[in-house]
């Protein structure tokens, strides 16, 4: 049984047969179910590749995304949209359909706040990754920094979501144990108060945390 909306011409919820019909951010969206009866083609498992590279690759890093890509478009958001713009600008291939992400082109933030114009990141002895940025660029006072650490190789995050304001220009995030001995990679973004405006993220760079 499906629920029509806004009379014959709106959208429905439920399903009728074989089609689904709900409603996301706004739209009314539907659906086929079905059982498949040929093969996919070469060009559709390929794509299934890529698509679970990034979906794995993407997937540690939900809960930062959420804030990082909110508002991307206004009817979707956060993973979803962090996905669809990393397939398209961070999936590389080695020539030989063995698909791969590149963190340098990642971004975990999407805005258009401005970048500061030098930022770095370097991990001391007491295993605490130390964040520098300039102080320039267009922000207002109570913009905050966004941090993110993440060892691709054993799928674990660690972030902070407002670990300072931006006009200090530095902070420092103290790891956990589990990356000690570790090599991570770095991201920086930029955030206002609200959460209403954030900036692109900054790769930073691998860094080797020591034992």
């Amino acid at each position: 049984m499906a629920i029509i909306k806004n009379g014959i011409h709106g959208g429905f919820s439920g399903k009728i047969g074989k089609v689904v019909g709900y409603e996301s951010k706004g739209q009314a969206i539907m659906r086929t179910q079905g059982v498949r009866t040929t093969p996919p083609t070469p060009k559709e498992l390929m794509n299934r590749q890529k698509f679970a590279v990034s979906q794995k690759w993407l997937s540690p890093l939900t809960d930062f995304l959420r804030i990082g890509f909110k508002d991307y478009q206004p009817t979707y958001e956060g993973f979803v949209a962090a996905k669809s713009y990393n397939h398209k600008n961070a999936l590389k291939s080695d020539g030989n359909n063995n698909f791969f992400i590149d963190p340098a082109l990642v971004l975990v933030s999407y805005g258009t706040q401005s970048l500061p114009s030098t930022a770095s990141a370097f991990c001391t002895p007491e295993k605490e990754i130390v964040f520098t940025w300039s102080k320039d660029g267009d922000c207002e006072y109570n913009d905050y920094a966004m941090v993110l650490i993440y060892n691709i190789e054993d799928g674990r995050t660690q972030h902070h979501p407002a670990i300072t304001t931006r006009r200090t220009g530095t902070a420092t995030f103290k790891l956990e144990n589990v990356f000690f001995g570790k090599s991570v990679n770095v991201y920086l973004a930029f955030t206002s108060d609200d959460r209403k405006q954030r900036s692109n993220s900054l790769y930073l760079g691998k860094v080797a945390i020591p034992i």
